[in-house]
């Protein structure tokens, strides 16, 4: 019994220990690691690709003395970018190593930056980040025009770096999100082509007065030097638009107004808000507007073929609530609300067909992932078609037909004030913001 019981206590002694000993092999503390936040890829003379990321300043994040110098100064950046070029990125990614005195880590990265230019070579120089372990595929990828350097060097403002806001902005719903997975199965799929949002380098409202009251060009030689030593970058960032591909190459760019299309069309909507303008009931040359809040939108596409032709017919329905009204609401006329209705129907519709018109027309490419749904639902008809999709797109027929219905006024059913009546016919299609 004597030899059992030291036997046991020998047994848990070790366990015991083996507890203290074990550690975590792969452990590094944060003042060994260059903590990367943002990462801009673009192409460089050459046949060189350049890599830039954003590396976060752990003793600005944590409150530490300005960079910047007294209290007066400009409050410290939270981080600095490094640049490195290379023959492909993971060259590009060890001279990094050489330049930056900390271990390099990836996990922590916030968004994906393509350059014009390399996007315009081809999507094939992110093979890297596709392998490297400690990048998350959930990374949001964006496209901007020019180089995604210089978003990077933007000072971040509101948020601690240009990533966290990037990311912010798409945590808000009013545009559409692409993860670098989501990227890849579009480049993957059969009958689909990439697109990314763009981001775009704005002024901030401050910097826009201030070149209003300057007044423009100043006059004479100094002055005009003057004038271009002062102007100022721009300073804000924002997710306007997006970049359309064929195959694995940059094919061009949509607007805002085309993006907000290609969003109904992909079934990418989640919520926004489409603002239209209204004549007056009276037949007055003045105009009220209304606003309109949608949510719980759909999208349904049913491919039809017959014979050679290929047609798609587009089914969006949802419903949405009045939000604002500069005009004078009747309960009572059920054609006050039908007109608002209308309006927004024919502003949803006009947003789609400027989408497929530029993507047929222009691109010649399937933006939409219609060959994807042709696909399932006609597989015979697919495979005589799938080598040249593009081009069959391209001839397709696309009907659209918009059913969003208003089915809340809000909180109140009359319009303050003394405000235009809405007219039924010539309403007209304004803004989505």
């Amino acid at each position: 019994m004597t030899s059992l019981l030291r036997r046991a206590l020998l047994y848990f002694f070790l366990v015991l220990v083996s507890f203290f000993l074990t550690g975590c092999w792969s452990r590094h503390e944060i003042e060994e690691l260059a903590i990367i936040a943002a990462v801009a890829l673009d192409a460089a003379p050459g046949d060189q690709v350049r890599l830039s990321v954003y590396v976060i300043i752990p003793r600005t994040v944590a409150g530490g003395p300005s960079m910047g110098g007294g209290g007066g100064g400009e409050p410290a950046r939270a981080g600095e970018v490094f640049s490195a070029t290379g023959s492909d990125f993971l060259q590009a990614a060890r001279r990094l190593e050489e330049m930056v005195p900390r271990r390099l880590l990836w996990s922590q990265n916030r968004v994906l930056i393509l350059g014009e230019e390399l996007a315009r070579r081809g999507l094939s120089y992110l093979d890297f980040f596709t392998r490297e372990r400690q990048m998350r595929l959930t990374t949001p990828v964006l496209i901007t025009q020019g180089e995604g350097r210089k978003v990077l060097e933007l000072p971040p403002g509101v948020e601690l770096t240009t990533g966290a806001i990037l990311t912010g902005i798409q945590r808000n719903r009013t545009t559409f999100k692409i993860e670098l997975k989501d990227l890849l199965a579009m480049w993957e799929a059969p009958g689909d082509n990439p697109v990314l949002p763009q981001v775009v380098m704005t002024p901030t409202p401050e910097l826009e007065s201030q070149e209003v009251k300057s007044g423009g060009d100043t006059g004479g030689k100094d002055g005009g030097q003057k004038g271009e030593e002062e102007k100022k970058p721009p300073e804000a960032v924002a997710i306007k638009g997006a970049g359309a591909f064929r195959d694995d190459r940059l094919a061009g760019w949509l607007d805002e107004k085309e993006t907000k299309g290609l969003m109904w069309l992909r079934g990418e909507v989640q919520e926004g808000v489409i603002t239209v303008k209204l004549p007056d009931r009276g037949g007055d040359k003045g105009t009220g507007q209304a606003s309109v809040i949608f949510h719980r939108a759909g999208t349904q596409v049913k491919p039809l073929v017959e014979g050679n032709r290929l047609t798609f017919n587009i089914e969006i329905g949802g419903q949405c609530e009045l939000a604002e009204a500069l005009i004078n609401l009747d309960p009572d006329r059920p054609e006050d609300l039908l007109a608002i209705q209308e309006a927004v129907n024919r502003a949803v519709e006009e947003r789609a067909l400027a989408a497929i018109r530029k993507a047929q027309q222009e691109f010649q490419a399937d933006i939409f992932g219609f060959g994807e749904t042709l696909h399932r639902s006609n597989v015979r008809y697919w495979r005589q078609v799938q080598d040249h999709w593009n081009e069959e797109f391209s001839r397709a027929q696309i009907q659209v037909k918009i059913n969003l219905h208003l089915s809340r006024l809000g909180m109140t059913n009359k319009t303050s004030g003394k405000s235009r009546e809405v007219g039924g016919k010539g309403a007209s299609q304004g803004s989505t913001r």
